[in-house]
């Protein structure tokens, strides 16, 4: 791998790359960005794909290597700032090496609503935008999580009060929706709080309520599947999102797709700087 790292980017490539924190392109021979990384040392970063092995582990870098054409970099001042420069490149270029972070759009959002009858109306959505009549909450991280949590919360919903049958989603459309009657008034508030991280109060109401169900009785171990992914998800993506929030001071909700990474990285940053 020196070899080829040598003759595509020349034997003294390396002495011109500072000992800093900052950020680097790989570009193809086409001159489009096909990488970007970031480094709290540019040098030995760089290096490190020089001297890359035939060993497992540095199979992407030996791959990113025979990919480029040249690399660019760009020193920043702190750690932080590389890490949002990256964050906000890999979005922007989205870079076929680069997975984590280059899909923001697909985080998932929450929403809520209240019917004509004091129904609750649930929507699970990549695109927020299809249902402006929402209450909208988020942006997640992780689509499984979310996804199994809000299908257990449809479910349960139903089995507490009367779930409408759902209109057919229109194709290309997404977000999926739901209405349930017949549930108690308190639950769009104690959802919302449930959804920012505020409070598992909704949680502990719904198992109360679901005991006096002859539906939930007859298959406790479905119902109690369906809890554990509420409460999973209340654990990973709620609780992690409000900590965030708390440590940066962000005050916008729903937080948008494109700025939940970043808004990540700047709440390790301050909790660093914490301790």
């Amino acid at each position: 791998m020196t070899r080829a790292f040598d003759r595509k980017l020349g034997e003294d490539f390396l002495a011109t790359v500072p000992r800093s924190p900052g950020v680097y392109r790989v570009l193809d021979g086409a001159g489009v960005v096909v990488y970007v990384g970031k480094a709290v040392n540019l040098r030995r970063r760089l290096s490190q794909y020089r001297n890359a092995s035939r060993r497992k582990k540095h199979r992407k870098m030996r791959e990113i290597v025979q990919s480029a054409s040249s690399v660019e970099f760009e020193a920043c001042a702190t750690e932080l700032e590389a890490e949002l420069l990256e964050t906000a490149l890999i979005q922007a270029l989205k870079p076929r090496w680069n997975i984590v972070g280059a899909f923001s759009f697909l985080y998932p959002s929450i929403g809520l609503g209240r019917g004509e009858r004091g129904s609750l109306r649930l929507a699970f959505s990549t695109l927020p935008g299809e249902r402006p009549d929402l209450d909208w909450h988020g942006a997640y991280r992780s689509r499984e999580i979310t996804g199994e949590a809000f299908f257990a919360l449809v479910r349960l919903a139903g089995m507490v009060g009367h779930r409408e049958k759902a209109a057919q989603r229109p194709r290309g459309a997404r977000t999926w929706g739901f209405e349930v009657r017949k549930l108690p008034p308190d639950w769009h508030a104690a959802w919302s709080a449930f959804l920012r991280g505020e409070s598992r109060a909704a949680l502990s109401s719904l198992v109360v309520a679901l005991l006096d169900k002859p539906r939930a009785r007859r298959d406790p171990a479905a119902v109690q599947a369906d809890l554990d992914a509420l409460e999973r998800f209340y654990r990973h993506e709620a609780l992690r999102l409000a900590d965030a929030r708390r440590l940066t001071g962000e005050t916008r909700w729903p937080v948008p797709q494109a700025d939940r990474d970043a808004l990540f990285i700047r709440a390790r940053g301050a909790r660093s700087n914490a301790a």
